[in-house]
């Protein structure tokens, strides 16, 4: 019997209850759980890689990454008065995270994380000795950001704080009059505020979603990247980016990221150059417009069929259904997986998320409807 025990800072960490509700799904399950988009990588990333992969050397860029990579995401963040320098490529808005977070935060700092919010914020946070705190976005107002509750949970102890915009798992949006009230109540802090924009270019409205930097820049470090927006999740390319005074924050997560990943993939690399091109920026539009017909049919099949009371999301492609009537979360969603059904129980993303499931509408229109045929079917044999 091995008597191994794992280093104190992994003590308690387990997998996440998303993964253990997909562990858990029978063979020919219906995956509205599902995290990542479906739709194929555009067409103009896929060409350059194929390209790259063909005619060039891909051996390791410089820890930092591709400078012509750098400079395309400094540009796309002008308030921060980032250079190239101040950027750093990842695997994927993940590592981005890590990074940021394992560089600011030291033995009882506290993070203010939000509640509901994505599932790693909470466990980076122990990782690196930090203690998480919760600034909650209210289910009973439909997610909206709470600025009283937000000022009152930051405390002399705050070092940092995360905030995400389009969200995950609800979808909602922090509004202009969001960011100037989280400015505002940081005004007179040390804390830094880790945003990650990762779902900001999947978005239902006319304008892009705002972003915090634009009203605290500062003390403001960006995580991002190409997963969400160019269905690149599996090509693992993201990106910190910090300004001004927070450069040396930058330089010392470069240090981390040397030892941790080195650098990210030159290919996946060079073929994200497409991403700031006319044609990458089409294949957005048409992404957010399919999203978009989905959002709606998913939200009319819920209230239509299921009976269910749904937030209606602004951005990312999640909705958050309401099944209190039906037991706490964990108790619904395995209902459903009964029934061949994946779904992720609020509960997985904070105690404002419990009584709510977080479904996802990253399938096509018949497999939506299929998934709540079963739902539906499910519900009645409750």
């Amino acid at each position: 019997m091995s008597d191994f025990v794992p280093a104190r800072r992994l003590r308690g960490i387990e997998k996440s209850m998303i993964r253990q509700i997909f562990d858990r799904a029978r063979p020919g399950s219906i995956n509205l759980g599902l995290g990542e988009p479906d739709l194929p990588t555009p067409e103009v990333i896929r060409r350059a890689a194929v390209r790259v992969i063909e005619e060039e050397q891909n051996g390791y860029t410089s820890h930092a990454g591709l400078p012509s990579l750098r400079e395309r995401v400094a540009a796309d963040y002008p308030q921060l008065g980032a250079t190239p320098d101040e950027v750093i490529i990842t695997a994927g808005s993940q590592e981005a995270l890590y990074l940021a977070l394992l560089t600011l935060v030291d033995e009882g700092d506290e993070v203010l994380l939000p509640d509901p919010g994505f599932v790693a914020y909470p466990t980076i946070v122990r990782m690196a000795g930090g203690r998480p705190v919760f600034y909650r976005l209210p289910a009973a107002n439909g997610f909206a950001f709470d600025a009283e509750a937000f000022r009152r949970a930051l405390t002399p102890r705050t070092k940092v704080v995360v905030c995400i915009s389009p969200s995950n798992p609800t979808g909602r949006v922090l509004a202009r009059e969001d960011y100037r009230a989280m400015a505002g109540a940081l005004e007179d802090t040390n804390a830094y505020v880790v945003s990650d924009e990762i779902y900001r270019e999947l978005y239902y409205a006319e304008e892009r979603p705002a972003s915090v930097s634009e009203f605290y820049p500062e003390r403001t470090i960006i995580v991002s990247g190409l997963s969400k927006s160019m269905s690149m999740t599996g090509w693992r390319l993201g990106w910190l980016c910090g300004g001004g005074d927070d450069a040396a924050v930058v330089k010392s997560a470069l240090i981390l990221h040397g030892y941790v990943t080195t650098c990210a993939s030159t290919v996946s690399q060079k073929a994200a150059l497409a991403a700031w091109t006319d044609e990458a920026e089409q294949a957005r539009a048409e992404s957010r417009r399919i999203f978009r017909g989905r959002r709606d049919y998913l939200l009319d099949l819920l209230s239509s069929e299921l009976r269910l009371r749904a937030v209606a999301p602004d951005g990312a492609f999640y909705v958050m259904a309401d099944v209190s009537a039906y037991g706490d979360s964990r108790r619904a969603a395995e209902m459903f997986l009964e029934h061949g059904v994946i779904t992720v129980p609020g509960a997985a993303f904070g105690a404002e998320g419990e009584g709510y499931l977080r479904v996802s509408f990253c399938a096509d229109l018949p497999v939506i409807a299929e998934g709540v045929r079963r739902m539906k079917e499910a519900l009645k044999a409750h």
